[in-house]
């Protein structure tokens, strides 16, 4: 064995007394320890041997600990979100990734571990989503399937992902600045070399200044430049061009001639070479800068919860990690005190700031029994409360996850730039292939013709291309999460800015969702109070606002009744119970009279009218008055006054329906549909060309808010009505739907300019170049106000949402 044998896998040296040799495939292979002679055999025994020909390790060996680590689920937990019995999902940051290749491994050999159904990796941020089945596998081996491959994985946490954000851009800045800076030294080198042509040098004194213009260029080049150089190497190795390959084309061709330049004795222009380097570099640094911006909204949203809390245990308070908390435990939450995760009320009242939450400003008072969120803030007692989610499961964490899926999602729009991107540097490298033939073979020097090839390289930008879409994405979602605005993607952005017809749901989305008993009609025969016992038992399984209305009624009037399990939820009809009284039905008339129940005729007027019979007969209908919300008839007003129609889509009585369609001026109203009658009519509105947003809270909304083209959502209605929903309100206040189709329609309208001047540049400037009217120099200056001129547009984008619905701010006391 040589003194320099390196181990096949981690490439480290081997110390003699460590050699493990092993033979494979009848070939000796040499590793280090038996930790990497067993991850060389478990990637080639599953057929992924092609990783090692394709890996682009620029460091050696593994992470500390990695063949040691352990995992324990217990610990683990607490990140991992449940979707239901089969289907959970854990983040984690996974230490060790050094190139593509090493994404490709990951994905292929953890998509064939038992029960795990897909990992998504990001090669950016390290950070990877693992969707699993728990019954077949668990967290921690997970964990120890990914330390086995030998990468160290950690549970994802906003800390990390911050920190990680936090290097790369100080990464960017240093390498900015030693470029700046010796780029600086170089134009002192370069004015007395262009003063040495114009008025005449000593060719000593010449080549001098030349090799210290060289010697300063050299690490702007391999140092600040290697992003750039690493980038176009790694493209070239996948057959996948980009526009690093552009840059380390064109810069390193200048670099090269003036070598060439420098031994010949001819001129040299390390200057362009350099100043290449410095301005893309400003321009990728802004471009971080105003990415970071655009998506601070999700650290905001994550930072409200605090990382403690106060653990009650047998009345002694214990301060542990929020994330450590289970449902059912009891917590203490002091004034002052930011509430860890959702919990509802056991002990005390008091006042919350839920701004952050809702938008609200005024304080809100909160009793016993009532939930509250993560996030919001105690302003006047201390309360002990009931946890009732994981902290990766309260509602920030959730709203968090919402926006920064929104941001991952392309909009459609983005697949032409996608398209043309992948076209872009192949074809452009031929241009300037092109334009060094013409130039060569039409009499201009040899130096003249490269710098026009140079120039050409430096001067495509699709880089522009690439951040017209993303970034009004990116700063058109993170302004709109602060005013309660959640879009689930890119998609459903540019879908709410087409769409031309709202319709809406009635109960709990115009009206308050906070309807009252106004009168009880009972059976002859039976009282009051016999037909409040019996409904609000079948009631006690619904979350639905008539349900809540009439167990307060029961409640006033000193009835009190368990939960009942045994319920049946009929969407868009009513309720079933079976007790031993018999069969309760609990509903609409055409929901009693479907099931054989004779039900007499009822003088409503526009009450909503709800009937109960019990083993076939009427037993009396409750009629309820359920108010408009305040801001509904001004919010229909300016939806129509932008050119939107407007329908009401209702399970109610015509009357009903009539009597709110008029006060409100809706266009047209359809009454009595059930929830597969809302989805078919809005597929049918669909089918005639209308692009459709439907506007429901509950679990009768949930087929029309998926079969829409953006289902919309308000926080307080139902998980499925959420879960289904494109767009989420997390205030339930129907001003915020007019902002987010100004906020929708406005960032089509930015995509739209970004995409138009990405185009347009480069039809304008690569032609300049190619004719030799752009210098390399101005190519870069160029090349980078594109890309900054398209993230200035969608940062303008921001201040146009702030200006046009500024954040009310939390009075103070003074």
């Amino acid at each position: 064995m040589s003194l320099h044998d390196t181990c096949v896998h981690c490439k480290l040296p081997i110390p003699p007394a460590d050699l493990v040799i092993d033979e494979i495939d009848g070939k000796e292979l040499h590793f280090c320890c038996r930790g990497c002679q067993g991850v060389y055999r478990i990637i080639t025994g599953a057929g992924l041997g092609n990783f090692y020909k394709r890996r682009d390790w620029t460091e050696q060996g593994m992470p500390a600990g990695v063949f040691e680590a352990e995992f324990d689920d217990k610990v683990l937990a607490s990140h991992v979100t449940t979707h239901n019995e089969t289907t959970s999902e854990i983040s984690l940051v996974v230490e060790g990734i050094r190139c593509a290749s090493c994404i490709w491994l990951l994905e292929k050999l953890l998509s064939k571990e038992p029960g795990v159904e897909a990992m998504q990796v990001n090669y950016a941020t390290h950070r990877a989503q693992v969707r699993f089945n728990p019954q077949e596998t668990s967290p921690a081996q997970i964990f120890a399937a990914i330390s086995r491959l030998g990468y160290q994985p950690h549970p994802f946490t906003a800390g990390a992902a911050q920190q990680a954000a936090a290097r790369e851009q100080r990464s960017l800045l240093i390498r900015f600045g030693t470029a700046a800076f010796l780029s600086l030294q170089l134009m002192g080198f370069s004015f007395a070399l262009y003063g040495g042509y114009f008025h005449g040098i000593d060719p000593t004194v010449r080549q001098m200044i030349q090799y210290f213009a060289a010697a300063v260029t050299t690490p702007v080049i391999f140092y600040s430049g290697w992003p750039f150089l690493r980038g176009a190497w790694r493209s070239l190795k996948n057959r996948a061009p980009s526009m690093d390959l552009l840059i380390a084309m064109g810069v390193l061709t200048a670099y090269s001639y003036s070598l060439y330049a420098l031994i010949t004795g001819g001129e040299v222009y390390f200057d362009t070479a350099a100043m290449i380097i410095t301005l893309i570099l400003l321009g990728r640094l802004f471009e971080g800068s105003a990415r970071h911006r655009s998506i601070s909204g999700i650290d905001k949203l994550l930072q409200l919860a605090p990382d403690t809390a106060n653990l009650i245990i047998a009345e002694e308070v214990r301060t542990i990690t929020s994330a450590s908390l289970t449902p059912g435990d009891l917590i203490l939450v002091r004034p002052g005190e930011r509430i860890p995760v959702d919990c509802q009320i056991r002990d005390g009242l008091a006042e919350l700031d839920e701004s952050t939450i809702t938008g609200e400003p005024l304080p809100v008072l909160r009793i016993q029994g009532e939930s509250v969120s993560a996030g919001t803030l105690n302003l006047s007692a201390s309360i002990r409360l009931i946890v009732e989610r994981v902290a990766t499961e309260s509602f920030i964490a959730r709203m968090a996850q919402l926006v920064e899926d929104a941001q991952n999602r392309k909009a459609p729009i983005q697949s032409l730039a996608d398209r043309i991107a992948s076209i872009f540097v192949p074809l452009v490298t031929l241009i300037a292939l092109g334009t060094w033939v013409f130039w060569f073979f039409n009499n201009a020097s040899s130096a003249e013709a490269l710098l026009n090839a140079v120039s050409v390289l430096i001067v495509a930008c699709p880089c522009a291309l690439g951040l017209a879409t993303p970034t009004a994405v990116l700063v058109a979602s993170g302004n709109a999460s602060t005013r309660g605005i959640l879009f689930r993607g890119g998609d459903i952005l540019e879908m709410a800015g087409r769409v031309d017809l709202v319709a809406f749901d009635k109960t709990g989305t115009l009206t308050l969702g906070k309807p009252t008993v106004e009168q009880i009609i009972p059976a002859p025969g039976l009282s009051e109070d016999e037909i409040l016992r019996l409904a609000s038992r079948v009631e006690s399984g619904s979350s639905h606002p008539i349900a809540r209305s009439i167990r307060a009624r029961a409640n006033l009037a000193g009835i009190h009744t368990g939960v009942d399990e045994s319920v049946e939820t009929v969407p868009g009809c009513g309720l079933r119970m079976f007790d031993s009284k018999g069969e309760v039905l609990v509903g609409s008339r055409n929901f009693l009279s479907e099931n054989g129940v004779v039900v007499p005729p009822v003088s409503a007027g526009a009450l909503t009218e709800v009937y109960v019979s019990l083993n076939g007969v009427w037993q009396g209908v409750f009629l309820i008055h359920d108010p408009l919300r305040d801001e509904a008839n001004q919010a229909v007003t300016r939806l129509q006054h932008a050119g939107l129609q407007t329908v009401l889509l209702t399970g109610d009585r015509p009357e009903v329906a009539k009597q709110v369609s008029t006060v409100l001026a809706i266009t047209n109203y359809h009454a009595s549909l059930s929830p597969a009658d809302k989805a078919a009519w809005i597929v049918a509105r669909q089918q005639s060309g209308q692009k459709v947003m439907m506007v429901g809270d509950g679990i009768n909304d949930a087929p029309a808010l998926s079969s829409a083209d953006v289902g919309c959502a308000m926080a307080g209605g139902t998980d499925i009505a959420l879960e289904t929903s494109d767009l989420v309100l997390t205030k339930p206040n129907l001003d915020r739907l007019c902002e987010a189709i100004f906020i929708a329609r406005k960032t089509l309208q930015v995509v739209k300019q970004n995409l138009f001047w990405a185009f347009a540049y480069n039809f304008v400037t690569i032609p300049l170049a190619a004719s030799g009217k752009l210098a390399p120099v101005w190519a870069a200056v160029a090349m980078a106000s594109s890309s900054i001129l398209v993230v200035s547009n969608s940062l303008r984008l921001g201040r146009l949402i702030r200006r046009s619905f500024p954040v009310a701010k939390r009075p103070t006391n003074n």
